[in-house]
């Protein structure tokens, strides 16, 4: 999903202002003091200083520039923005790491369709899960910070990605894009959920460009109503969702629509009703 396009010169706007040394100190020194809300003030005089500049002049022009997108002025002093901090966690997070570029790994799982041992690369940003026995499964990709390799083993770092996964499609589900805050718009394929051969839930936020498509069952991992009468039917959450017992779906209504869905575990059938906006309107065991 793209941008808006109405919003691209701001965007642009946005990137240019970092395009000089003194306005990226300003940044750093703002945001090596920073602890949120609670944020102490760099005064003008103590910001210009261990910036290093002696030109007044220059050096109001370069926080002018900042200001209002990345530097907020308040009483005391100068703040970073959320949007400063959101920039410095983004550039942090997504540092080069050539030894995890392009690198592939063993994942401690088996593909649901021919059981072959699942494979995991780490590639421009998306830790994926794909099986090279077949072509059946769709596999699983996901954006996953190289960031978060540092102290995890692979394995470790498939189930971060997958829990991360987890928690933003329940977010997103919620109606809130996990990353920008904005609303989220859901569309529930029909057809996707008769033919069952490709993932019938899209959530798109509606602002930034978070766009995720999903099986039946993922965004619910999270919901207790679902999770309830899933454990009461024996099956474990907390596994992978490409490891759950694959649901059998079916839609009981076009208008408003409804979808029934069952999973067989150990224990019992679970079963649960959807609608258009991913609500559950109810759950047993049967």
């Amino acid at each position: 999903m793209g941008d808006d396009p109405g919003e691209q010169p701001s965007m642009r706007e946005a990137f240019a202002l970092l395009g000089h040394d003194i306005r990226l100190d300003i940044l750093v020194v703002l945001l090596d003091e920073w602890v949120a809300a609670y944020t102490e003030p760099t005064t003008y005089a103590e910001l210009m200083d261990a910036v290093g500049v002696s030109d007044s002049g220059k050096f109001n022009y370069h926080l002018g520039r900042l200001h209002g997108t990345y530097v907020e002025k308040v009483d005391g002093g100068y703040v970073p923005t959320a949007a400063a901090t959101a920039l410095y966690r983004a550039v942090v997070a997504h540092r080069p790491d050539r030894a995890r570029d392009r690198t592939q790994f063993e994942v401690d799982s088996e593909c649901p369709r021919c059981g072959a041992r699942l494979v995991g690369t780490h590639e421009r940003g998306f830790l994926s899960v794909d099986c090279e026995s077949c072509d059946d499964w769709l596999g699983f990709s996901y954006p996953f910070p190289g960031n978060g390799f540092r102290g995890r083993t692979d394995d470790e770092a498939v189930r971060a990605a997958h829990g991360r996964c987890k928690q933003h499609l329940g977010v997103a589900r919620s109606g809130q894009c996990p990353f920008c805050a904005a609303t989220t718009t859901i569309e529930v394929e029909r057809d996707a959920i008769v033919a069952g051969n490709e993932p019938p839930i899209e959530i798109r936020c509606d602002s930034c460009s978070f766009h995720v498509g999903s099986h039946v069952l993922f965004p619910f991992l999270l919901d207790p109503d679902v999770t309830a009468v899933l454990s009461d039917a024996g099956i474990d959450v907390e596994r992978y969702e490409w490891e759950l017992p694959e649901p059998t779906t079916r839609v009981t209504s076009q208008e408003p629509l409804r979808i029934h869905v069952e999973v067989d575990g150990p224990d019992g059938t679970a079963t649960f009703v959807i609608d258009d906006r991913l609500d559950v309107s109810s759950g047993r065991l049967e």
